[in-house]
């Protein structure tokens, strides 16, 4: 059995997740420290690298350098996933303390602790470890080695080292989605880590939640975001049903953002405050019409006060709302921005911008 309150608390607490995944950190902020490490590793080399000797000094210089930072964004990243997993438990239980009148069950802290580090992530392509603490830590591995790499090439290249700096580093830094050195590549998979933890993390904490309530959760439906981005593994899999605890738990693959849904027992039909209604499918709706249904207080904790009352009391359909929200190349628009393409709308809510 499933209500329809639950899919929209189950698609906000994704939305949190994602608005998490987005702000777990300052992506310029690392160019620039890792940018510094790489030239304060460098500062006392010149010319081209024409020997071993010289080859093996800049490599221990430069993994004497980035090591410390890099492990720093590790250990960041390790301790912000299981708060964030701890959390994401406690949203699990508002979120059903909302559909059901009984009491629901919160799973002891260091369970799902101990989960999230212990249960290993099922990323069937995945080259390295899948227990997070490893999975986090090979990105420092990994980046260290990039940059090794990226000077033994040079040296191949018979290239001097402010050529091997600019490889690294880049030319500025760099605020786009598209890798064009060692140090934008090492943020993007940074990036590509965290979100691929947070949803394990998540994953970890429903799981242990469930369980926990085993006598409201009869089943788990797999549940995928449909859009653009979804992978044809998530998409097959969206709708299906397995025992708590069975079956394939996302994260499938980096970047997943999937759920499992729980579905209550027919039993407890009484206890449901909301109309149940068929399989979820996320996908039959666009995610501004969703949101359309959601209270206000909701909009404006996604959208922004301002961009809320817009969308509330502007007079746009979900779709024009939608076209509004990014320019042409897919960078977003400020409220000026969309002030000039809508206007009226602005007028019809109200809205003076400063």
């Amino acid at each position: 059995m499933q209500s329809q309150l639950m899919l929209d608390n189950s698609m906000m607490i994704q939305i949190l997740l994602e608005r998490l995944k987005a702000g777990i950190v300052d992506r310029e902020e690392m160019q620039r420290e890792l940018r510094a490490a790489v030239a304060k590793a460098l500062a006392n080399f010149s010319g081209q690298i024409t020997s071993r000797s010289k080859l093996n000094a800049i490599i221990a210089e430069l993994k004497r350098e980035l090591s410390p930072v890099l492990t720093s964004y590790s250990e960041h990243l390790l301790q912000s996933v299981l708060d964030i997993g701890i959390e994401s438990s406690q949203l699990e239980v508002d979120s059903l303390s909302q559909i059901v009148t009984n009491e629901v069950s919160k799973p002891d802290a260091e369970k799902v602790k101990k989960a999230i580090l212990n249960v290993p992530l099922i990323l069937t392509a995945w080259g390295g470890s899948l227990f997070l603490k490893k999975f986090i830590s090979s990105w420092v591995t990994s980046s260290i080695q990039q940059v090794e790499n990226q000077t033994v090439l040079a040296m191949a290249a018979q290239s001097n080292i402010q050529v091997l700096q600019s490889t690294i580093n880049g030319a500025a830094i760099d605020k786009t989605q598209v890798s064009t050195s060692t140090i934008s590549r090492i943020t993007y998979n940074y990036r590509t880590i965290a979100n691929t933890a947070i949803q394990h993390a998540h994953t970890c904490a429903a799981q242990e939640f469930y369980k926990e309530n085993d006598d409201l959760i009869k089943e788990e439906e797999f549940s995928a975001i449909l859009d653009n981005k979804t992978s044809s593994t998530c998409r097959a899999l969206s709708g299906n049903r397995y025992p708590v605890g069975a079956g394939p738990m996302p994260p499938l693959h980096p970047n997943c953002r999937s759920q499992r849904l729980p579905i209550l027992n027919d039993k407890f039909a009484n206890l449901i405050i909301t109309k149940p209604i068929g399989r979820s499918e996320w996908g039959e709706e666009s995610y501004y019409e969703w949101l359309s249904r959601q209270p206000a207080k909701r909009q404006d904790l996604i959208l922004g006060p301002t961009r809320g009352k817009l969308f509330r009391d502007g007079g746009l359909s979900p779709e024009r709302f939608a076209q509004l929200q990014l320019h042409k190349n897919f960078k977003p628009m400020t409220l000026k921005d969309m002030q000039k393409f809508a206007p009226k709308a602005f007028e019809r809510a109200g809205i003076e911008l400063k």
